[in-house]
C-alpha cells in the first residue's frame, strides 16, 4: 500500500548565504563548501493545495550523501529523504526527484501556509535516522527550534568542508471547496466506495476521482490520475470518464 505524508521559481544554492524566495537558511548557518560541490532543492509547482500530491526535485553537483527536511507550516520538522521506505541516502551526481519509489507518496496535507524544504549534501555520510514501520518519516523536532536544533546536533561544524544546503519554499493553499455529484456509472465491479460524490470546482483539464491502486485500495485524487492506477474513474469537463490498465504475464502486480 502507498503512504503519504504531509508535505509537505527554482532556485540554484550553491552553499552559499543566498535567500530562497526571499527567506533565509532554516538552519541560519553558512557551511564552507567542500571544492566543486553545489545543490539546489526546489518544488516542481510553487504551489500546491491540501490533498494534493507534492513532487520535489533536487540537484547535486557530484555523488553525494543528501538529506532532505521538511519545515512544515504547524510547526513541526519531519525528514522526508531518507525515509523507511528509501533508505539510501547516496545519490549520484544530477537532478533527481522525491518521490523516488512507488512504495511511497507526498501528500499535502493541512494547516495551509509557507512550507519550508531543506537540503543538506555531505561529502561523509551523516546519522540521521532512516525511520521505521511505525515512523517512516522521522520527526526531527514538534517546532522550528527543536528540529534545528537536532539537525544542528548531527551536522559537523559549519567549518569542515564537507556539505552544503539548499533550500527553498512552497506555498500550502486550503483544499478546493467542492459541490455535490452523482457517483460514477460502475455497474459491475471493482466500483469505488461512493456514496456519494464531491467534485472540486475547477475547469477542464482540472479532473477529481478514485483510482484503483495495484493492491487493490481505491483513493480519491485531485488533478491526473496516477500513472500506476490500475482502474480510474474521473470526472472531467462535467462528464464521468473511466480508463483501466490491463497487464499480462508474470511481471504483473
Amino acid at each position: 500500500m502507498r503512504r503519504g505524508l504531509a508535505f509537505l521559481s527554482i532556485l540554484a544554492a550553491a552553499g552559499v548565504a543566498t535567500l530562497a524566495q526571499g527567506v533565509p537558511s532554516p538552519l541560519g548557518l553558512q557551511p564552507e563548501p567542500p571544492p566543486g560541490l553545489t545543490a539546489a532543492i526546489w518544488p516542481e509547482r510553487p504551489q500546491y493545495r491540501v490533498g494534493e500530491y507534492a513532487r520535489i526535485g533536487f540537484y547535486v553537483s557530484q555523488p553525494a550523501y543528501v538529506y532532505i527536511f521538511d519545515f512544515q507550516p504547524d510547526g513541526k520538522v519531519t525528514q522526508l529523504f531518507p525515509n523507511y521506505w528509501s533508505p539510501n541516502p547516496y545519490v549520484t551526481a544530477g537532478t533527481h526527484y522525491l518521490p523516488d519509489s512507488p512504495r511511497w507518496r507526498l501528500r499535502v496535507t493541512p494547516p495551509p501556509g509557507t512550507d519550508q524544504l531543506l537540503l543538506i549534501a555531505s561529502t561523509v555520510p551523516l546519522s540521521f535516522p532512516t525511520g521505521d514501520p511505525q515512523n517512516p518519516f522521522p520527526l526531527m523536532g514538534p517546532n522550528p527550534d527543536e528540529g534545528r536544533a537536532r539537525i544542528l546536533g548531527i551536522v559537523p561544524e559549519p567549518d569542515c568542508g564537507c556539505y552544503v544546503t539548499a533550500w527553498n519554499t512552497v506555498e500550502i493553499l486550503p483544499a478546493y471547496s467542492y459541490s455535490w455529484a452523482p457517483c460514477p456509472p460502475c455497474w459491475y465491479g471493482p466500483c469505488p466506495p461512493c456514496p456519494g460524490y464531491v467534485v472540486p470546482p475547477c475547469p477542464y483539464p482540472c479532473a477529481w476521482g478514485w483510482y484503483l491502486d495495484p493492491s487493490g485500495n481505491w483513493y480519491t485524487f485531485v488533478g491526473e490520475c496516477p500513472d500506476d492506477a490500475r482502474i480510474c474513474w474521473y470526472f472531467q469537463d462535467g462528464k464521468w470518464h473511466m480508463k483501466f490498465k490491463l497487464c499480462f504475464g508474470s511481471g504483473c502486480p
